[in-house]
């Protein structure tokens, strides 16, 4: 791996951009957002959907800049709010080795190769979209991402790969139809009700109240008991949160906390919803209330009235 943004990418601007080692405000703004939108489709689009994904894990920030035509450093965010879950580490991982393959193919100018990547429609266009944003910031202007090591005193730049554009015309080839599929007429309907059952002369009288359709169920999940993998959690009263199915995977969130579960059925989203709980519960009150933002200590505090007690 020859990109890490966990420890920092150096991005080398030079030509008339960069001719005075400094880059223009409204140009740094709109190269540091397109890069930030492509991490984010890469995370929507290359980490497995029954993992729990919290899109902040892959904030990045400006942690440095460097002489030498103009040279900007983009890493993760360190702050604490940004590395959530207990798969952060992982998900980093697998978002950069993805930004390293599309730097790849910038630096080789084919990017007919997001084809063989992302073979599906779904999945290249936002891609392609993101990726001809950001490689063409640049304008004219020769950029590469490079090899530089600040502790020295000289320096020494290496160039990794270097961004060429991306062809308007190599932008449309790759970009497809997303055709819907034509919903068939079905005879039976299936979906949830809410009943009503009384009783008169010994008989039982149901009466439907409300209806929910299977194919977007939005219910209630309030658990009073929290089995994560190492950890039993019993809270003092239930923990309300909303409970989904969106397409072909179930969500279950808890907005207050700032958790969300998801699942290719209902049992993995509840288990995933129990990992990450049992993670933020852990590890903010294994740091002092100072290392915290507020946010983040009123979610402590919250956690900390919800749980009653847990066992191992």
């Amino acid at each position: 791996m020859k990109i890490d943004l966990t420890k920092g990418a150096y991005l080398q601007i030079g030509g008339e951009l960069g001719r005075y080692n400094s880059i223009p405000i409204d140009v740094l703004v709109k190269l540091a957002n397109d890069l930030q939108n492509l991490l984010f489709t890469i995370a929507e689009h290359d980490i497995s959907s029954d993992e729990a994904i919290d899109v902040n894990n892959f904030k990045i920030e400006l942690t440095g800049f460097y002489g030498g035509c103009a040279i900007p450093k983009f890493s993760y965010s360190q702050r604490e709010e940004n590395q959530s879950g207990h798969l952060w580490v992982k998900h980093r991982k697998i978002v950069n080795e993805k930004f390293e393959k599309l730097l790849e193919i910038s630096n080789s100018g084919q990017y007919s190769q997001l084809k063989v990547i992302y073979p599906e429609p779904s999945k290249r266009n936002p891609i392609v979209e993101n990726l001809y944003d950001f490689v063409n910031d640049f304008g004219n202007a020769p950029a590469s991402f490079i090899d530089y090591d600040e502790t020295k005193k000289k320096k020494k730049i290496t160039q990794i790969y270097r961004i060429n554009k991306f062809r308007p015309a190599a932008k449309v080839d790759l970009l497809a139809d997303i055709k819907k599929k034509q919903e068939q007429p079905s005879e039976i309907n299936e979906g949830f009700a809410t009943v009503k059952i009384t009783r008169r002369k010994g008989k039982e009288i149901h009466r439907i109240i409300d209806c929910y359709s299977k194919e977007n169920i939005s219910l209630e999940y309030a658990p009073e008991v929290i089995v994560s993998e190492i950890r039993v959690y019993h809270l003092n009263y239930p923990l309300r949160c909303l409970f989904a199915k969106e397409e072909n995977y179930y969500v279950i969130q808890s907005e207050m906390l700032g958790i969300i579960g998801t699942g290719s059925t209902r049992q993995a989203a509840e288990e995933s919803f129990s990992e990450e709980f049992d993670y933020i519960f852990q590890k903010y009150n294994s740091l002092e209330d100072s290392e915290l933002t507020n946010n983040v200590r009123i979610v402590k505090s919250f956690l900390n009235h919800c749980v009653n007690h847990f066992e191992k």
